[in-house]
């Protein structure tokens, strides 16, 4: 019984710790796929901790894109868009330690494109 109870104890410390995710403010290296193999492409990209949400930032070649995301567990959901707010998407990260591996469309898109972010761990 007191290994039970035991056990308990740690699981409920650990829950909001669980619930909240990891640590993913950092700088990342970035690198991808567009929707239906329409080519690669690679970049960086800065997630920095905004109270409850994260700024994302990407600079892939010459362009930027800003995105807004929120985390729940293990998920990092981002809404991005260019500088110029012409357009607007989504991508979905799942964090997997020093890796955040997503999928991403646009609107008014029906595919998917693929993005991995490698923390370079400046912190």
């Amino acid at each position: 019984m007191k290994n039970n109870v035991a056990a308990i104890i740690i699981v409920v410390a650990l829950f909001p710790a669980l619930a909240m995710g990891a640590d993913i403010e950092d700088i990342y290296d970035c690198k991808g796929g567009n929707p239906g193999g329409g080519g690669e492409y690679a970049g960086t990209v800065s997630v920095a901790k905004n109270g409850a949400t994260y700024n994302v930032n990407w600079n892939i070649g010459a362009q930027v894109y800003l995105g807004v995301g929120l985390q729940s567990g293990d998920l990092l959901s981002v809404g991005y868009s260019n500088t110029s707010k012409s357009w607007f998407g989504i991508v979905v990260y799942t964090v997997k330690g020093d890796k955040l591996d997503g999928r991403w469309s646009m609107h008014g898109g029906n595919k998917t494109g693929t993005e991995t972010l490698t923390r370079r761990k400046t912190k």
